[in-house]
């Protein structure tokens, strides 16, 4: 059976995965000082990724169809990126609540991913794994929450979304010592 680690292979300090806990724990009480400003700095940031991705989209029409021979696709995909990104950029309010269903679903499918995944950390230790369920099985309810009302998420967004990284945060860090 494949398994990501042997136990009896000894890892380094794992200095990427310490570095990330701490930006994102950093990040995570920045956003708490600041809650209305995170917010529309995260509306202003998914904003401007939409429309960059459509600019993408846009740009790679051609190599998308002699790849594929399907270039209507490609035009739609830029269209409707570029779209998205302009509405939420001047209607902020419908970004927010918009953002709490997508951020939901992201932290459903992280969520999803890291219990799934998390099967390989029994062989560095007993204690971190069950530890790692846990949070993971945290960021799990967090997303069903902002799946569940959207609207009382746009509201909350900052709060959750900052608690999200602060348990992704404090997770990394404590992997990074795991590993070595």
């Amino acid at each position: 059976m494949f398994s990501f680690s042997r136990p009896d292979r000894q890892h380094g300090f794992d200095w990427g995965v310490f570095i990330a806990g701490v930006i994102s724990c950093l990040l995570s009480f920045v956003m708490l000082r600041n809650p209305g400003q995170s917010l529309r700095g995260l509306v202003v940031a998914f904003s401007i990724v939409s429309i960059m991705q459509g600019i993408m989209w846009l740009s790679s029409y051609s190599w998308f169809r002699d790849l594929f021979g399907i270039s209507w696709v490609g035009i739609v995909a830029a269209v409707v990126d570029i779209i998205i990104g302009i509405i939420f950029l001047f209607y902020q309010e419908i970004g927010a609540v918009s953002l709490g269903l997508i951020l939901g679903i992201w932290f459903l499918i992280d969520s999803i991913s890291g219990i799934a995944f998390s099967g390989h950390l029994r062989f560095l230790s007993t204690g971190y794994f069950i530890f790692d369920l846990i949070m993971n099985i945290l960021t799990l309810i967090l997303s069903i929450m902002l799946l569940l009302h959207p609207i009382a998420s746009a509201f909350s967004l900052v709060y959750l979304v900052a608690f999200y990284l602060l348990l992704f945060g404090i997770n990394e860090i404590v992997l990074a010592w795991m590993h070595r």
